[in-house]
């Protein structure tokens, strides 16, 4: 398994979403204080320019996952999708944008890899080789630390507008 940090980006109309931008900075920040290497997947259909879009930040690899079966959202379709891409590549983390979409199939995929999914995190914090996750608990009255407790691969998501598009790093 290698040490590096698996962005899932996320598309709607043939345009690449905000949010994955957010998510590819909070990749690129903990890829710094890490030392793993980020790359970005690109789940959908006909997606081979958004990827090349994506290709232009500062990301080891980009990985254009096209299927007919992705061209129209449906959490089937992308749990068992990203099920066998992750199964195969075994990125340490896997990071996603905290849309509704992802709301609706990163449950089912953590269970269809046996692993848990840290959600909403407002932040990280990278300390003595630990990596511990932000979230906010009890409606936003205090933050918690959340960390992983078994085996990679992590999955997290990142809530909308807790780290900036703009630091995403061009490469």
């Amino acid at each position: 398994m290698a040490d590096r940090i698996l962005v899932v980006a996320e598309q709607r109309e043939n345009k690449l979403n905000r949010v994955s931008l957010e998510t590819l900075a909070a990749a690129q920040e903990l890829g710094k204080e890490t030392g793993w290497p980020v790359e970005a997947v690109l789940p959908g259909h006909n997606t081979n320019a958004l990827a090349q879009e994506l290709a232009k930040y500062k990301i080891e690899k980009v990985y254009d996952l096209a299927a007919p079966s992705l061209e129209a959202y449906t959490s089937d379709a992308y749990v068992h999708a990203l099920r066998h891409f992750i199964t195969a590549q075994q990125p340490k983390l896997v990071l996603f944008p905290h849309t509704y979409q992802v709301r609706d199939f990163a449950p089912r995929l953590a269970l269809a890899l046996d692993r848990a999914v840290i959600s909403d995190a407002i932040g990280h914090k990278y300390e003595g080789g630990k990596l511990v996750f932000l979230r906010q608990m009890f409606q936003g009255k205090f933050v918690a630390d959340v960390a992983f407790a078994g085996e990679a691969p992590w999955l997290a998501t990142l809530q909308i507008g807790a780290y900036r598009s703009d630091k995403a790093e061009a490469g």
